[in-house]
């Protein structure tokens, strides 16, 4: 079963049965799955947005009676997303998405609000995006083995949304075991290594240890603590305490390999995340990749370093 049935199926009926529809080629081509309060659902495709028309037909504009999620049907699929038990994932909700079987994931918006035990929560959903979770790996480009290979790796994957980082990113930790090299990967939001109760979606390789769930700058930590990493991966850094955390990595020896959203060097350049990483001496080239239309596939890889 291709993963957008998998993911499509855990949805309410109103919305999975129209998706089943959908022909399996169309279905292989969607990343995500868009739902909006009051407006008609849009899948993602490297070509573009398409919306379900009956029949399974996707079209690039939506038609009359094209699938559409009013507002309490909004609210059902979201407890749907969350197997029906809201309050079970309140911590990951906290932070603006709700991990599904399969390894997908739901991005949630809604309205704000603090409850009665002072934790911050969301009700009147307004918006879910359903990253469909794919595993199955790019090539990893001949240009990162010798980077790969080396001593102390310092690599960021750069691109914008949906160029395939983290696709790419799966590539390159499975190089990193075919070279015999130690790899701790920290998993926040569970779309590096899927995983559930019964096991990983998909087996990481064989030198790979993944820390599921973790912040990432208590992930990085608990790795040097626990695991002896030669490398640690991790997906869209930006925070400082996960730049202090890398910087406390690179220190003791350990390459970093990581993500940043940035289509281009220029790009790169304009956040001041870059700028500290930079200065913590564990960043050496950038690997940026060509876009939606072509996920996972590279532009260029280039040297860096920080200022004098």
């Amino acid at each position: 079963m291709d993963a957008f049935y998998h993911a499509a199926a855990q949805l309410p009926a109103e919305v999975a049965r129209p998706m089943r529809r959908i022909a399996p080629d169309a279905a292989a081509a969607v990343t995500e799955i868009r739902l909006r309060s009051g407006r008609p659902a849009a899948l993602s495709t490297p070509a573009g947005a398409r919306f379900v028309a009956p029949g399974g037909r996707l079209t690039g504009a939506p038609e009359p009676d094209a699938l559409f999620t009013d507002h309490a049907l909004l609210q059902t699929c979201f407890q749907a997303v969350c197997g029906y038990s809201v309050h079970s994932f309140s911590e990951s909700l906290a932070n603006g998405f709700v991990p599904m079987p399969g390894g997908h994931r739901a991005g949630v918006c809604g309205t704000a609000y603090t409850d009665s035990d002072g934790v911050f929560a969301l009700k009147n959903i307004t918006s879910i995006n359903l990253r469909i979770a794919r595993t199955a790996l790019c090539a990893c480009d001949a240009r990162l083995t010798p980077l790969l290979r080396a001593a102390r790796v310092g690599l960021i994957l750069a691109g914008e949304p949906g160029s395939g980082k983290t696709t790419l990113l799966r590539a390159v930790v499975a190089q990193l075991s075919r070279l015999g090299r130690k790899t701790a990967v920290v998993d926040e939001r569970c779309e590096i290594a899927p995983v559930e109760p019964s096991g990983f979606c998909s087996v990481p390789p064989v030198h790979c240890d993944v820390l599921s769930g973790y912040p990432k700058h208590i992930g990085m930590q608990h790795a040097l603590r626990a695991l002896a990493p030669e490398v640690l991966v991790c997906d869209e850094v930006g925070a400082v305490e996960e730049i202090a955390a890398i910087a406390q990595a690179a220190n003791a020896g350990v390459g970093l390999i990581i993500t940043m959203h940035a289509p281009g060097l220029d790009a790169l350049r304009r956040r001041p995340q870059y700028t500290a990483l930079l200065q913590t001496g564990a960043i050496s080239e950038v690997a940026f990749l060509r876009g939606k239309t072509a996920p996972g596939v590279l532009s260029e890889v280039v040297h860096v370093e920080a200022d004098a």
